[in-house]
């Protein structure tokens, strides 16, 4: 019976540090999104503002102890739950759309980044973050 109740413990601490090092890497994307768009570094601004979407629907998804193999998985899974999580239907549409941007920025699609691009995407982030810690702080 310990022996259970020490794996338990374990996988809570491993789920607690997997969300504190998702939280911290979409907090330096953010801080690197920023960086880029004061440099007019717009197409280096809109991936850094997805990364940090993603990390942070990472964390939230692990936050919920709901494993997801994929960004996109986290993605779907977090935005069914966003009622729960503090999320609009708008916040689900801003992730979406970081990963429309992204895919479009790999795949060459996307052929000029602009500054408003780029003030959007930082902005969609920064939201996003901030009603995960939100909740994140609350579980």
């Amino acid at each position: 019976m310990r022996d259970s109740y020490i794996s338990f413990e374990t996988e809570v601490e491993s789920m607690k540090s997997d969300v504190a090092l998702r939280i911290e890497e979409a907090r330096k994307m953010l801080e690197d999104a920023e960086r880029a768009l004061e440099e007019g570094r717009f197409e280096e601004c809109c991936v850094s503002s997805c990364y940090a979407i993603f990390h942070t629907v990472r964390a939230l998804a692990s936050a919920m102890d709901i494993g997801t193999k994929t960004v996109e998985d986290a993605v779907h899974v977090v935005c069914l739950h966003k009622d729960e999580i503090g999320l609009s239907r708008e916040d689900c549409s801003k992730i979406y759309r970081a990963v429309d941007i992204k895919s479009e920025i790999d795949g060459g699609y996307m052929r000029r980044v602009t500054k408003e691009v780029a003030e959007r995407s930082l902005e969609d982030a920064k939201v996003i973050f901030e009603k995960a810690v939100k909740f994140i702080e609350g579980a």
